[in-house]
């Protein structure tokens, strides 16, 4: 019990709140592991569960009608996934599919209604998580809009030395996701990583992209 409240306790919902709290939560969750590769949520299906990524990364993506990917984010360590249909009952935004082996928290939506109507503080979580999202998504369009792909697989690169750290430290991402996270192509990627390597900014061995000089690839991003 007390490592499940410990779990518990890192969901974006539900942090900080006291033990007693997490104690009358935790009768809601049930627990959905799954594998690399695993789809968890399809985008347009109905889904009546929410679900917090616990261990291991979930990425979040849009898919075209010729089955191009758009990576809108990376969820993990107590992150949420398919908020929007908990909240306005419609279709899921997008599909989820797991990078590596998750534990995933779920919560059915009348018993995220039940929580809370019992739990007030709960509401004021999820209104800064939906502040946070609403904040990235912003920065997300305007960085798509104003920045050349070397901005922003700079700034990618930055937070996925961030993200690889701890307990996804040995995932690796390929050229492939890192062009559906910042919306461009594999080759257009391969380019820009041979550019910044020939400047100094990183070493590119294989499939291991190691940041060689953190200043200058911080310059790069602004771009």
């Amino acid at each position: 019990m007390a490592f499940q409240l410990e779990f518990l306790n890192s969901a974006c919902y539900f942090r900080r709140l006291e033990t007693a709290c997490l104690e009358d939560i935790i009768k809601y969750i049930f627990e959905k592991r799954v594998l690399g590769g695993e789809v968890v949520l399809w985008e347009g299906d109905k889904e009546e569960n929410l679900y917090f990524v616990i261990t291991g990364l979930l990425k979040l993506f849009a898919t075209s009608a010729d089955g191009r990917e758009f990576v809108v984010r990376l969820a993990y360590g107590g992150d949420s996934a398919n908020d929007e249909a908990m909240f306005d009952k419609g279709p899921n935004v997008l599909s989820a599919m797991a990078m590596s082996p998750v534990l995933l928290y779920g919560l059915h939506r009348d018993n995220l209604e039940k929580i809370r109507r019992a739990h007030p503080p709960v509401d004021e979580a999820i209104a800064q998580v939906f502040a946070a999202r609403q904040r990235y998504l912003v920065r997300l369009t305007t960085e798509l809009v104003f920045k050349n792909v070397t901005g922003r697989l700079a700034r990618l690169l930055l937070e996925r030395e961030k993200l690889l750290d701890g307990e996804n430290r040995d995932l690796r991402i390929t050229q492939q996701e890192m062009a559906a996270m910042i919306g461009t192509v594999r080759e257009i990627v391969s380019r820009s990583l041979h550019e910044m390597e020939t400047r100094g900014a990183v070493i590119v061995d294989h499939n291991q992209i190691v940041i060689k000089d953190k200043k200058l690839l911080l310059e790069l991003s602004s771009l």
